[in-house]
């Protein structure tokens, strides 16, 4: 069966249908906090999906991980980007280590300060227990962040540096007794007094141990 159809009339010459009647302001208004609050939804997913979601790190953990007590499949929940993981000794592990060792690289982001861009996890017992990495997206509840210069690091965070003369130059971090929190410091030509190039967090006993493979920290 066809449907019926009817001819819509067409209006005579000079007449014009009428305007619709203006939206009131206060629509207007609600209708651009609703388009601004759904973009940033938006913003906030395609951040999370495509890896620009960010976390804080401290001498507690790293985002929701605790360190000394969070299990490894909580640790697989919260990482993100291509994995290497190693049970062994074998297979050219970045780093020699105790237990297992979990290799995150960041997404879209290859090296940075010319070194790869990566956090490594080192599992002991079960329980996540050494955390390193140089990924931007992590920084400390206080904003130091990988770049912050050595000088505003040192003062914000209270920490202790161990100067220029070590193998890997690093700021010690306040921790409570059993943890050591650091972060790694580098310098160069366009920076001489130094910048922050990592993050070292480790339980006692650690899984792998500070400048244990190629370091963060360049002299």
């Amino acid at each position: 069966m066809e449907a019926s159809r009817q001819l819509v009339p067409v209006p005579e010459p000079g007449e014009q249908p009428p305007e619709p009647p203006e939206i009131p302001k206060y629509l207007t208004r609600r209708s651009a906090i609703v388009m601004a609050i759904g973009f940033g939804a938006l913003l906030l997913i395609a951040l999370t999906r495509f890896g620009g979601s960010s976390a804080t790190i401290s001498a507690k953990g790293v985002g929701p991980l605790e360190i000394g007590k969070s299990t490894r499949t909580q640790m697989q929940n919260f990482a993100t980007g291509p994995i290497s993981f190693w049970f062994k000794q074998k297979g050219n592990p970045p780093v020699p280590f105790k237990g297992e060792l979990w290799q995150y690289e960041c997404i879209g982001q290859g090296t940075i300060f010319g070194i790869a861009c990566r956090t490594l996890y080192g599992i002991t017992n079960g329980h996540l227990a050494t955390v390193e990495t140089n990924n931007p997206q992590f920084y400390t509840a206080v904003g130091t962040h990988i770049g912050t210069p050595l000088p505003q690091s040192r003062t914000r965070e209270h920490a202790k540096w161990s100067g220029w003369n070590v193998k890997c130059p690093h700021l010690i971090l306040p921790a409570p007794d059993g943890v050591s929190f650091l972060a790694s410091v580098s310098r160069d030509a366009a920076n001489r007094e130094g910048f922050v190039t990592g993050f070292y967090l480790s339980a006692t006993p650690s899984s792998f141990s500070y400048c244990a493979g190629a370091a963060f920290g360049k002299k």
